[in-house]
């Protein structure tokens, strides 16, 4: 036993992080192969992107004329320059596109796995460690998140790898190029303006004199972008690219269907549901302002970035007026790292509630009982986020603040 208990710490040490996070995408690499070959591809909305596509190459600019299979086009100007560019490497060819996709799945895995390093190197305990590698460990096993990327070939996927790839550089202090970044992950769909409220928040907090040009970089790079477009049609591109405005049909939510279609697309639903993400937006980064002005670490750590990010646009998914399946892969990333170290729940009750949701985004059609437990699983995650939890992140940074005052040699990752 002592045997044991002397490897189990052992392995918990720095060291073998890299080679826990390798091995996990090798398993992905092998898995992502055996799906592709095995599994038969589902047709949505690849060959929409293509005719949209083609439109576009064909010299259409109105954004008002270009369309596919399942309607209008409903994306930036970055969605037809990857696209295109898929069409062009692929020749329109699923099982070259599959490949392709496979390789935005793995560097999409390995950059959000790369995060989580980030906040279990500044772990302590031997048991903290392999807890939160628990939490790494589900990023791999999500049947709807494989399925998103490899036998559907949705936008959502690659789109959402950019945006990671900006939370990589923002918590790595380059938030010049970071915000090039995420205006290039807007630019293939506006979901990502879920995370904009935490973003400014970490400007803000971060540089508050830099705040105003950092933004306007990401509003640069979104003229430069569209600029095709804008200066022929801007307003069918303003109006069909950024379609804030945008009707979703009832039989596709997963996340409302105990509703009646007539309430579900109701005014006062969407009231409702706007309002309470605005005021639960407000209670956060008013809870987040205080933290930080109490904290003595006058620096964001990577932890409190990824936090914020996070729980911003978590927020944004508990009060979507729908969520569809594609719309899995906006924050599925993010619910391990919340359950995690947002939360204080024991280990059976966050796996309980990771397989909650991930069961509601398997039932196809959705039903109200699926949608009603992707609701009660998703308020219990959220509702302590915001309400009731302090930050781990702040709490710990400020914990060894206060030890290196009294010993400048911190030991790390101890057993207890």
């Amino acid at each position: 036993m002592k045997t044991l208990k002397s490897l189990y710490i052992e392995l918990a040490k720095n060291k073998y992080d890299y080679l826990f996070v390798g091995s996990l995408i090798v398993a992905e690499c092998i898995l992502g192969l055996a799906i592709i070959y095995k599994v038969p591809y589902t047709e949505i909305d690849w060959v929409a992107y293509m005719q949209e596509v083609d439109f576009w190459l064909d010299g259409e600019y109105d954004y008002r004329n270009i369309y596919g299979n399942t309607g209008p086009l409903v994306y930036p100007a970055g969605f037809l320059y990857l696209f295109g560019f898929l069409q062009w490497l692929t020749n329109r060819n699923i099982p070259e596109a599959q490949i392709f996709f496979l390789g935005f799945y793995v560097i999409t895995q390995t950059t959000v796995l790369g995060l989580y390093l980030m906040e279990i190197s500044l772990s302590q305990h031997t048991h903290e460690v392999w807890s939160f590698r628990i939490a790494m460990c589900l990023l791999c096993l999500s049947k709807r998140f494989h399925s998103i990327f490899l036998l559907r070939l949705f936008n959502d996927g690659p789109t959402m790898l950019v945006a990671y790839m900006s939370f990589w550089c923002f918590m790595n202090n380059k938030w010049n190029l970071g915000c090039f970044v995420f205006s290039l992950a807007v630019s293939l769909k506006m979901n990502v303006l879920l995370f904009a409220p935490g973003l400014l928040f970490l400007l803000i907090q971060t540089d508050p004199k830099l705040t105003i040009p950092r933004l306007a970089i990401c509003g640069f790079t979104q003229l430069i972008l569209g600029a095709p477009f804008l200066l022929r049609h801007p307003v069918s591109y303003l109006r069909k690219a950024f379609e804030l405005d945008r009707q979703f049909f009832f039989k596709w939510t997963v996340n409302l269907k105990f509703l009646s279609e007539e309430i579900f697309l109701s005014k006062p639903v969407a009231i409702t549901l706007l309002s309470l993400h605005l005021c639960l937006l407000g209670i956060y980064h008013f809870r987040l302002y205080k933290l930080c002005s109490r904290s003595r670490q006058k620096i964001l750590s990577p932890e409190q970035i990824l936090s914020t990010l996070f729980v911003s646009n978590f927020i944004g998914i508990c009060c979507a007026r729908t969520l569809h399946y594609q719309f899995y892969s906006w924050y599925f990333s993010a619910v391990p790292y919340i359950l995690w170290r947002e939360t204080s729940y024991s280990i059976p009750v966050r796996l309980y509630l990771f397989g909650c949701i991930e069961y509601a985004f398997l039932v196809f059609p959705a039903t109200p009982t699926s949608s009603l437990v992707l609701q009660v699983a998703h308020w219990t995650l959220l509702v302590p986020t915001v309400l009731i939890v302090q930050p781990r992140s702040t709490r710990l940074v400020d914990a060894i603040l206060e030890q290196k005052e009294t010993n400048n040699n911190i030991t790390y990752r101890k057993d207890q």
